[in-house]
């Protein structure tokens, strides 16, 4: 499966990230033009965290914040499977305070 994350650079996985801290666990929307396999869920969504992560360590270079912040996706993935939905949310919430402090405009 090939998907196409709603980012492209670091200023639009910040976006993203918020995306997926309003809608986790189970309250994604239906996407348009793709197919069943395709449609958001947590394993999806967390999937375009790590990816974004990587994209944006490629943009910015190695920076701290990027090895914190997927410590952090971690962290909320666990709590989300576990159903600490508090958990997994403060843990996004402090990956969006981190990579605010990362210029990407």
């Amino acid at each position: 499966m090939t998907v196409a994350f709603p980012f492209s650079d670091l200023h639009s996985f910040k976006d993203y990230v918020g995306f997926v801290k309003l809608c986790s666990p189970d309250e994604f929307s239906l996407r348009d033009g793709v197919g069943p396999d395709d449609q958001w869920t947590l394993d999806l969504a967390f999937e375009g965290l790590r990816l974004g992560l990587r994209m944006a360590a490629e943009e910015k270079g190695l920076r701290d914040e990027f090895a914190q912040g997927e410590l952090l996706v971690e962290e909320a993935f666990a709590a989300y499977r576990d159903g600490r939905i508090h958990d997994g949310f403060f843990r996004l919430e402090e990956l969006q305070e981190l990579l605010k402090k990362i210029p990407s405009r």
